[in-house]
């Protein structure tokens, strides 16, 4: 069942039967994001990082969300460092603290700040450092600040997180398939989307 993840934490019970909410402060999740959908991921390498757009779909005939995950990944793409959720609800993105196996989440307020896809691109573009040292990435930040990395590439992220909002003939056949993806990784890493007791 793993086979299909590149990489799958160690596994463990989970932390309760409560499901972790989204909240708009910083909150210390005890597990691992579920994976992109590499068949769904149009890569844009940039250097000493690459960043993904996903084309994201998640539930069913009667409620369905759809839109894109913008992954910060390393050049390999084997490390996430940040990804933006920009779809459904509560948009929100995460510091993915590889190293642990762990991620903060922050909600996103789109009536202060305005749309999270330019702020998403903004926030690439002026701060990539200083986010890459949030999620515990400081030799990658080291790199980016000496080396430098190739902010051209954030139009063509732009343009295809635009397409992943637009309504597409498959939504639903992906959305499905969006969450046969998520039940797969909640079975290889139980401690996904879960919070230990007495967390917020």
């Amino acid at each position: 069942m793993s086979s299909e993840f590149k990489y799958v934490p160690e596994r463990g019970r989970p932390l309760s039967n409560r499901t972790a909410e989204l909240v708009v402060r910083g909150q210390y999740h005890k597990f691992m994001l579920i994976p992109p959908m590499e068949h769904h991921t149009r890569w844009f390498d940039a250097g000493p990082v690459s960043i993904g757009v996903e084309a994201r779909a998640l539930g069913n005939e009667d409620h369905m969300i759809r839109g894109p995950s913008i992954h910060v990944f390393d050049s390999a793409h084997d490390k996430e460092f940040v990804r933006f959720d920009i779809f459904g609800d509560v948009l929100h993105y995460h510091y993915v603290l590889a190293d642990n196996d762990h991620n903060i989440v922050w909600g996103y307020d789109p009536d202060t700040n305005g749309p999270m896809l330019d702020w998403a691109i903004n926030a690439l573009r002026e701060r990539l450092p200083t986010m890459l040292r949030k999620a515990g990435a400081e030799d990658k930040a080291r790199e980016v600040e000496q080396q430098g990395w190739d902010a051209s590439v954030l139009e063509d992220v732009r343009a295809e997180a635009v397409k992943a909002l637009r309504p597409r003939p498959d939504d639903l056949e992906r959305s499905r398939e969006g969450m046969a993806w998520m039940a797969k990784w909640k079975d290889a890493h139980p401690q996904f989307n879960t919070v230990e007791e007495g967390e917020i």
